[in-house]
Formats: C-alpha cells, sequence, structure tokens
C-alpha cells in the first residue's frame, strides 16, 4: 500500500517542473490586490515544493502544508535555500491548519484534493474557504469521471476507488462529474470564475504508461473566488 512519507523518500516520485498556472494564479491575485505588499498564499499539499518556490520567488508569503513530513521537509528546504518566508504545517487537507482565518489572498491546490473521499474533500474545501479573505481565490485541479483511470480498483463509496497498482496502490481517488464539482463550490459562497473540464483521450497506450507517462490526465480545472 502506498505511503505519501514512502512516496516522497523515493526522487523519481518527486515532480520538479512547477505547472504554468501556478505563475499566473500570482499574478491574477497581484492585478486583484494591488495595494498588498506581500501576498499570502497556500500551498495545499505542496509536496516536493515545485509550486512554493514559485510562489515565494514572486514575493509571496508562503503557507505550506502536507501530510507527508517528508514534503514538508522537502519544501522547507528549498524555501531555505531561496530565502523565502514561510509558515507550514504537517496535517491532512481536511484539517484546518492556521491559527487565524480570513487571512490568506490565494489557495493553491495541485492534483491534491481527490486523494480522499468525498466528506474529507468537503471537509477541505470549507478549509480553504474559512482561510481566504472576502475577494480571496482558489486555483486548484480535480480529478474528473471521465479521466483514464475512472472506475480502475475497489470502489469504496460512489465514484471513489481505491487503485489496486502503480505508486498510489491503496490511495482514494475521487472522481467528480459536473453536478458533483459545482456542488463543492456553492454559488452562496464562491464565485466560480473559470470551471474548465480538461479530457485527454488516450487513443493508443502501453500497458502501465501511467509509470512513464509525460503528459495530463483529465481533471476539472477551477478557479473560484471567495465571495
Amino acid at each position: 500500500m502506498a505511503d505519501w512519507n514512502t512516496l516522497f523518500y523515493d526522487q523519481k516520485n518527486i515532480e520538479l517542473a512547477p505547472e504554468p498556472e501556478v505563475v499566473k494564479f500570482i499574478e491574477l491575485l497581484a492585478k486583484e490586490f494591488p495595494n498588498q505588499q506581500e501576498l499570502r498564499v497556500w500551498d495545499l499539499g505542496c509536496g516536493g515544493g515545485r509550486h512554493s518556490v514559485v510562489m515565494g520567488k514572486m514575493g509571496c508569503e508562503v503557507f505550506i502544508s502536507d501530510n507527508s513530513s517528508k514534503a514538508i521537509e522537502l519544501t522547507m528546504k528549498k524555501l531555505e535555500e531561496n530565502h523565502i518566508n514561510y509558515a507550514e504545517a504537517l496535517t491532512s487537507m481536511e484539517n484546518y491548519p492556521w491559527s487565524e482565518k480570513e487571512f490568506l489572498h490565494g489557495v493553491f491546490s495541485w492534483a491534491v484534493l481527490q486523494h480522499n473521499t468525498l466528506d474529507k474533500i468537503i471537509e477541505a474545501i470549507d478549509c480553504i474557504y474559512d482561510s481566504l479573505i472576502a475577494n480571496g481565490y482558489f486555483l486548484g485541479t480535480i480529478k474528473s469521471t471521465k479521466a483514464d483511470l475512472y472506475g480502475k480498483g475497489e470502489e469504496i463509496e460512489k465514484d471513489t476507488f481505491v487503485l489496486e497498482m502503480g505508486i498510489e496502490e491503496g490511495v482514494p481517488h475521487h472522481y467528480f462529474d459536473e453536478d458533483g464539482i459545482k456542488q463543492l463550490f456553492p454559488d452562496d459562497k464562491w464565485e466560480m470564475m473559470i470551471l474548465a473540464e480538461q479530457v485527454v483521450n488516450y487513443v493508443e497506450k502501453a500497458e502501465k504508461f501511467w509509470s512513464f507517462n509525460p503528459f495530463r490526465y483529465t481533471t476539472w480545472c477551477v478557479l473560484a473566488r471567495k465571495r
């Protein structure tokens, strides 16, 4: 069974290059909060720190959280090497990690939230909401029911499957259809700025292609603003 802490001890499991979306996200926050000298941004599920460093280099105060102590260690090391101010929390996504609320300008979470059961994902979204100031932004990706691995593994609840192979063996993956993803971000709390379903159709693929795949997977892309 996969364990996130064990996975992050193996260099091959650590993504090195940041997603370009993180740069556009920080640029958006800078435009939305032009009088803010230092933006406060949470990298939820920071992993090896690839996005946290970009945030810091773009002038943000960075807040990092992960349920893997090794991930926190790796990210802290990179932030300290780059002289970036940060606060860290070793915790799972559904637990609110900060001492204050409504103080962050943005929350970024890339390919993290799907790694749980639905009730805990909902709790994680509540934590994100509680952390943001009014008009603060969330940018994240969450698995779609159109994803290639949907239906693979043991179904432990509706649309939540535990993989039985690969580096994420034993990890729950929840997949959302359009109605489900919209319910995560109710209109009374969130203004949906962009909701995009990026669908990748693998016409041909080798056995266990996921172990070397350089391309993207099907996912929901969410940019939402707190009301």
